[in-house]
């Protein structure tokens, strides 16, 4: 999907920049904040926040930083 509306084309943005697509996960896996992993690590990290914010039912309203408490498991 473009990854927002369900309809499995990720890179089809349907005319609308707000749509999240394929590029922009390409663009993330550029960032030095994951070192220029690539877009499978960005991919796995946003996978992985949105798994912690549905598992502690918090999709509609995440909190602010998920990053603390991973931090004190360490």
């Amino acid at each position: 999907m473009c990854y927002t509306c369900g309809c499995k084309m990720p890179y089809e943005d349907h005319g609308d920049r707000r749509n999240i697509v394929e590029q922009a996960l390409i663009d993330a896996g550029k960032t030095k904040e994951i070192k220029n992993e690539g877009r499978i690590k960005a991919k796995e990290n946003m996978l992985e926040l949105i798994r912690e914010q549905q598992r502690r039912g918090e999709l509609e309203e995440p909190r602010t930083n998920y990053a603390q408490e991973a931090t004190k498991k360490a």
